[in-house]
């Protein structure tokens, strides 16, 4: 058993993750109205049921994005409170919930990465965007869903593209905080539209029909570039893989995710690049090497486009706020 709260001190810096436990790489963005972003990245050595004790009093509002696993999580200790839920929280899926001093554990199996993304905000400022999105009487209706359980919906694939959008906002540099701001509002848009429309939300338009088993192929693909985009991923290649034509996985990639193949993967890349610059006992070019690219002139240029700051810039940047 280990204490949620164990897992937030490492989140904010003020402890290593032990060794016996597992890994954990937790990396948090602020936006201007105190809107907190966490990329949740983490395995354990056993099985491990991690476990809060309330809230320590603050009123809070929660969305994860379960990117990988399915994972059992449980809201409430007390089965006879009505706040009771217990929630199988399946890959592809988003949660919204509302965290008012209530405990809350989750069970994670051995031997599985896991990866979540999250937005927190204040309850209060959940209200305010309630009432900035929507009528009154709508506003009050999803204020009664969210904060009397767990909600669910499946994670879309414009909601993938505004979380690859965050996770990239280090490029806009001095614009960073007002582009983490209206991401963070558009994403919370797109989860609370999918609770209330539930699987109307998920239709998709018939003029971007796409035949199911070719959809699924290529949110497979998807995943997997997200989760190991270092792999070789020579566009004639995976469309043989997949038995379909180049042109037909280009043009359902740039359907359905509004990006060509090519340029997510180099995207997923650079995220990944960034995230292993964190690290110090690793080099520039290893970190290149580790994220696959084998010509560092051509990383460097990529890296600097992306990000605005050269790989070496990035990492001691990243050391100084760790440090502050």
């Amino acid at each position: 058993m280990i204490d949620s709260e164990e897992l937030f001190r490492y989140m904010n810096g003020a402890a290593g993750f032990p060794k016996e436990i597992g890994t954990a790489s937790i990396q948090k963005e602020r936006s201007r109205s105190d809107v907190l972003y966490y990329r949740w990245d983490l395995s354990f050595t056993a099985d491990t049921a991690a476990r809060k004790q309330g809230n320590a009093g603050n009123d809070e509002v929660q969305i994860i994005f379960n990117l990988n696993q399915d994972i059992k999580w449980q809201v409430g200790e007390d089965p006879a409170s009505p706040r009771f839920q217990k929630v199988v929280m399946k890959r592809g899926e988003v949660c919204i919930y509302r965290n008012d001093d209530i405990g809350t554990s989750m069970f994670y199996p051995s031997g599985k990465h896991y990866r979540f993304r999250s937005l927190q905000m204040t309850t209060e400022r959940f209200g305010e965007l309630l009432r900035m999105l929507f009528p009154e009487e709508e506003a009050e209706r999803i204020r009664k869903m969210v904060f009397s359980k767990v909600e669910k919906t499946k994670i879309t694939p414009e909601m993938f593209r505004i979380l690859a959008e965050i996770d990239s906002a280090d490029r806009y540099a001095e614009f960073k905080g007002v582009y983490l701001e209206t991401k963070m509002i558009e994403l919370t848009a797109q989860v609370l539209f999918g609770i209330v429309n539930g699987e109307q939300a998920l239709r998709p338009n018939p003029a971007m029909h796409i035949d199911p088993q070719d959809r699924l192929s290529i949110e497979q693909l998807r995943e997997r570039i997200q989760l190991v985009p270092y792999e070789d991923y020579d566009a004639p290649r995976v469309a043989s893989s997949m038995a379909m034509s180049l042109s037909k996985l280009n043009r359902l990639f740039r359907r359905m995710y509004d990006t060509s193949l090519h340029a997510y993967v180099q995207e997923m890349r650079l995220e990944y690049a960034a995230a292993l610059l964190i690290r110090e006992d690793l080099s520039i070019s290893e970190t290149a090497v580790r994220s696959g690219y084998n010509n560092m002139s051509y990383f460097s240029k990529a890296f600097r486009e992306r990000f605005g700051m050269s790989p070496k810039e990035y990492r001691e940047r990243k050391v100084l706020e760790k440090g502050s």
